[in-house]
């Protein structure tokens, strides 16, 4: 019997199995890999899972290598595209290093301090810049540039700065992720701004320091190699200063401020100065003299006021609210009962997928 269809057939696998051939074919299979997309997933988010880092180079080459995506900023879950191996990016960044440093910035960078003249060593400044990357972004931002006087929209795998500020709209939310891989994520109706990002290359000596003026970010910060590093979300009201943990930072419309822990420790500091000491031989200002009432019944714990603390350290689920007048204690929260809230729920589901390999030095 003779089947009239069998040449269709064979030019129907033939079709099936060509995208294959030039993914595979002419490739070192130990250089490349194919990483399908998941839900939710962009290409800096899958950079920092496999690389550990983002950054223009690697944009480029992810762009380069795969030439049938026309935008990589829109990708969708079951979509494969082609990853070089860690072992080859690695490469890449030690060849790169030698270049001068605006070859290797994007044009946007804002580098906060640039390498010595002619050095040559792998110098962790000049491998990891100094930024944050939206690696996640649902529904609507917008972001300032430091220096301009509009806003702008944003967008997955954009690159933020120094001095540079997002604010997530109504019914929307973000994620960034820093070059040290500590991940901070915006709640609906949030505004951040990063106000500086430093690293000093000998000693490893890191500074963040993040600005929440309204809305929620829920921090997991990465561990800080030098034990003088510091971290820093300020708020009207306080100052949350961790050195590896994980943390939600709330701050309302009236300014009030919550801060809970979920794994570590927090050092909670009074943002206000404490009012200063009268000098030698200044006389003290005193009110007018007033009846003192008779002993009374003491009550339980109360908020401590704004004069009467400096710093209070916050362990794992503990939680406290700051008010631009007092501080309440420290109390227990319950974290069955907190994961009943869809926003903790989706943090934890995110710091549990995003397992990155050790970030570049």
């Amino acid at each position: 019997m003779i089947h009239r269809n069998e040449p269709r057939r064979y030019l129907f696998y033939f079709l099936l199995f060509l995208p294959l051939f030039f993914i595979f074919g002419p490739l070192n299979a130990q250089e490349w890999q194919i990483i399908r997309v998941g839900k939710g997933d962009t290409i800096s988010y899958l950079s920092f899972k496999l690389y550990g880092m983002y950054d223009a180079r690697i944009e480029a080459l992810l762009r380069r290598e795969n030439p049938r995506v026309k935008d990589l900023n829109v990708i969708y879950a079951g979509q494969q595209l082609r990853f070089p191996a860690p072992e080859t990016v690695r490469k890449m960044l030690l060849e790169e290093i030698a270049k001068p440093a605006k070859e290797m910035e994007p044009k946007e960078a804002r580098p906060l301090k640039e390498a010595p003249p002619g050095e040559e060593t792998v110098s962790a400044a000049r491998v990891r810049a100094n930024k944050g990357v939206i690696t996640f972004l649902e529904g609507e931002a917008r972001v300032k540039k430091a220096g301009e006087a509009e806003w702008s929209p944003a967008g997955p795998n954009m690159i933020l700065w120094q001095n540079d500020q997002i604010k997530v709209l109504a019914k929307s939310r973000a994620e960034l992720i820093l070059d040290n891989q500590t991940v901070l994520r915006l709640s609906e109706n949030t505004w951040l701004t990063i106000q500086n990002l430093e690293e000093e290359a000998a000693s490893q000596k890191e500074t963040g320091r993040m600005q929440l003026s309204l809305g929620k970010l829920w921090t997991r910060t990465a561990r800080l190699f030098n034990p003088s590093s510091r971290y820093d979300v300020t708020t009207p009201t306080a100052i949350a200063g961790v050195t590896g943990t994980v943390y939600l930072v709330k701050v309302a419309d009236d300014k009030t401020t919550s801060i809970q822990v979920f794994q570590g420790a927090v050092n909670v500091y009074n943002p206000f100065p404490p009012a200063k000491p009268s000098l030698p031989g200044q006389r003290t200002q005193l009110g007018q003299p007033q009846e003192v009432t008779g002993p009374v019944e003491v009550p339980g714990p109360t908020a401590i006021s704004r004069e009467e603390w400096t710093k209070i350290i916050l362990r794992q689920f503990q939680q406290i609210t700051v008010t631009d007048r007092d501080i309440s204690r420290p109390i227990s929260f319950d974290m069955q009962k907190e994961r009943q809230d869809e926003w903790v729920r989706w943090n934890e589901e995110r710091d549990s997928d995003f397992q990155p390999p050790a970030r570049p030095r």
